[in-house]
């Protein structure tokens, strides 16, 4: 009986402490933590050449994406500013991803360029971290927010979605991963009618070493580690709390 006992305590411990560490490894960063990390997520070169090769009908598309410092905003501020070159033969997409802190998630606003031709090919600058002029940067924005997951981060603005300049509603998903982002943007008419709605497959090609990653990474590091050796302590405690 007494090894029966032993045997169930034994038990119920593992169990809990499986449990404990399962909720360790699936709790979300802070906030802060979880900008800096998306955003660097987002950042580098990117195609849909493998989604291409199983599905010729896809477009090859290209992104471009870097970090960027607004000309007029202090580089120390928690926002994350991304420039990105989206790039068809049939089509060019240029764009300022801002994510930010929201209350339970991070939130991302894109907006498009007053003047395109000053701002292309921004990316292959020498500089790190090259300017723009917020002057140059439309005050409307399309808006989501992304939440985190477990190695991952998962967004969409359905049902209004953002409207274009010719009226058209464009409604996104979007689930960006450290080495892809896989979107969805269903393109409606004036009337609600559907006109588009392909998946697209990125898939990180090279990245572009950035003087934020650095941090974002140590950051991220620092606070899982911190949460490791808490959860541990928690543990040893409540077991020692059981063995008496």
């Amino acid at each position: 009986m007494h090894l029966l006992k032993v045997s169930i305590l034994t038990f119920f411990v593992t169990t809990f402490s499986f449990v404990q560490q399962s909720r360790a490894d699936t709790s979300a960063p802070p906030i802060k933590i979880q900008v800096q990390q998306v955003a660097q997520w987002f950042t580098g070169f990117f195609d849909n050449a493998q989604q291409v090769a199983n599905s010729p009908s896809v477009p090859l598309i290209t992104i471009s994406s870097c970090s960027v410092q607004l000309d007029d905003t202090n580089p120390l501020a928690e926002t994350q500013n991304v420039y990105l070159e989206q790039e068809s033969p049939g089509f060019e997409r240029l764009r300022l991803y801002s994510f930010n802190q929201g209350n339970s998630a991070v939130n991302l606003s894109i907006s498009s360029f007053l003047n395109e031709n000053t701002v292309r090919g921004l990316c292959n600058h020498s500089q790190s971290r090259p300017q723009l002029s917020i002057n140059n940067v439309e005050k409307n924005t399309c808006n989501l927010q992304l939440f985190w997951e477990p190695n991952s981060y998962i967004g969409n603005n359905a049902p209004n979605g953002c409207i274009t300049n010719n009226g058209f509603k464009v409604v996104s998903d979007i689930t960006i991963e450290q080495s892809s982002i896989d979107s969805l943007d269903k393109i409606f008419d004036k009337k609600g009618n559907l006109l588009v709605a392909t998946p697209i497959e990125f898939r990180r090609v090279n990245s572009v070493p950035e003087p934020s990653v650095t941090f974002g990474l140590l950051a991220l590091g620092i606070w899982s580690t911190k949460n490791a050796i808490s959860d541990r302590r928690k543990q040893k405690s409540k077991k020692n709390k059981i063995s008496v």
